[in-house]
């Protein structure tokens, strides 16, 4: 094994994987959400594979856990994707270094599209290294980029910036 693998390991083990399964076990959220932690390939949720599969494929780079979110109450005349947010970690993985970034994929109601969204845990750093995520930014991050969702998903009208 690597030392980009143990990095990796570690990181999924400690922080990831911990981070995920907290949020997943929600109350609240769970009160109008499924959730799923993908931590190995596959989802037990088709559509849901579908999304991380997307996902993976428009980052481009090695994909790590999922969060999968999907809402209790899918609208039946919508894509059949609609109504879930998929957040995938990513690893950039350059010798013995590791970087992580997570992305985030949706369906939106404005032009019936999936959207990507490259995201960073802080906007100030290009380049996170593994060592220094705490839970404190997988928290952070979900929290706003789920409230971007909420926000957004099913809105006739496009978000700010598109």
């Amino acid at each position: 094994m690597s030392v980009a693998d143990e990095k990796i390991t570690e990181f999924e083990s400690n922080v990831l994987l911990p981070a995920l399964t907290n949020v997943s076990q929600a109350p609240r959220l769970l009160a109008e959400y499924t959730a799923e932690v993908v931590a190995k390939r596959a989802s037990a949720d088709a559509a849901a594979e579908e999304l991380i599969l997307s996902l993976a494929g428009a980052v481009g780079r090695t994909a790590g856990p999922s969060l999968v979110l999907t809402s209790r109450d899918l609208p039946p005349d919508r894509s059949p994707l609609a109504g879930r947010y998929v957040m995938t970690v990513f690893y950039d993985v350059q010798g013995d270094e590791v970087y992580v970034s997570p992305g985030v994929l949706f369906w939106m109601r404005f032009n019936n599209k999936l959207h990507v969204f490259n995201h960073r845990y802080d906007n100030d750093v290009a380049h996170h290294r593994i060592e220094e995520l705490a839970r404190k930014h997988i928290f952070d991050h979900i929290l706003r980029s789920f409230d971007f969702y909420k926000i957004y998903a099913f809105s006739e009208a496009p978000f700010p910036g598109y």
